[in-house]
């Protein structure tokens, strides 16, 4: 699991006389995360446990949720209920899977696919928000390569050599691995594949030209435009999800819901969102028919 010590970090930041490296040293410490304005913890103070993980590198993800956890923890400190979040990335979806399925959470901000894995294993998990994307609740992923690849067509992929995100990933994975078995595309017909981990590391290994083809979401695709990727097959998959145990008092995640549903425009900036939407199990049901779908790849 990755702790990142929020304090430490924006000191090092702002002052500029703490190497970057820090960071990522500061990240096996063990300490869970509290905001840098958060109040001080009495024997009164209730301990919030916020769980993500990292799809972009650490420093990205932290930047990202520290205004997130900052703003819903003073929100429902407004409304009187004495609490502190703390924050854990860890470094896999494996692991914060793992504490999903066990309960080792208070809230969570997960991709859509880890969602419906969690509620096939009956983790204790209650969908409080979806990220809003240009109004809607559903956003893009893609197969893509390199302009200068010769691979113009999905036909072209056979026999290249393809890098995939996490294997729970929802657009590094599942998503393309369906788009390619519609193609007639399986994992025996690749040149070779490997499952990278982050969208970023996906994005430039394919920009390196260690692998032909790749998938990730639109908002990496964009962020290394500059790099020669171009897009080859689009998909559509939901938003981020947003989720409290269920076992969490109603009353506090009903605040909760509320804090996030009227978030401070400023906390939005860094996740590429405008908001939060409320949420339906049916706005999953496609992406469940895909992740049935992409078994078919094997591998």
């Amino acid at each position: 699991m990755l702790f990142l010590p929020v304090a430490r970090y924006f000191r090092c930041r702002f002052r500029r006389t703490c190497p970057f490296l820090l960071l990522f040293l500061s990240i096996f410490v063990g300490q869970p995360v509290a905001a840098v304005d958060s109040p001080p913890i009495t024997q009164k103070t209730r301990v919030l446990r916020f769980v993500t993980y990292a799809a972009e590198r650490p420093s990205e993800e932290l930047r990202k949720i520290e205004p997130f956890q900052r703003h819903v923890e003073a929100v429902l400190n407004a409304k009187g209920f004495n609490l502190r979040i703390e924050l854990r990335i860890f470094s896999t979806y494996t692991e914060a899977q793992e504490a999903l399925y066990s309960g080792n959470f208070d809230f969570a901000r997960i991709g859509p696919a880890n969602y419906v894995l969690a509620r096939e294993r009956k983790a204790p998990v209650r969908l409080l928000v979806m990220e809003s994307h240009q109004g809607d609740t559903f956003f893009e992923g893609a197969i893509f390569t390199r302009s200068d690849s010769g691979v113009t067509s999905m036909a072209d992929i056979k026999g290249k050599r393809f890098a995939f995100g996490e294997q729970t990933s929802t657009t590094g994975a599942y998503l393309a691995q369906a788009a390619l078995v519609q193609a007639g595309i399986k994992a025996s017909d690749l040149g070779g594949f490997e499952y990278l981990g982050r969208h970023d590391k996906v994005a430039l290994a394919v920009a390196a030209g260690t692998f032909d083809v790749g998938a990730t979401n639109e908002r990496t695709i964009e962020k290394y435009a500059g790099r020669g990727l171009k897009k080859l097959k689009t998909f559509v998959t939901p938003t981020q999800a947003w989720v409290v145990n269920e076992r969490l008092d109603g009353r506090l995640a009903d605040a909760m819901r509320t804090a996030l549903l009227h978030v401070d425009q400023n906390a939005l900036k860094y996740i590429d969102r405008d908001g939060f939407l409320p949420g339906r199990e049916s706005y999953f049901d496609e992406l469940r028919k895909a992740m049935r779908l992409s078994r078919q790849f094997g591998g």
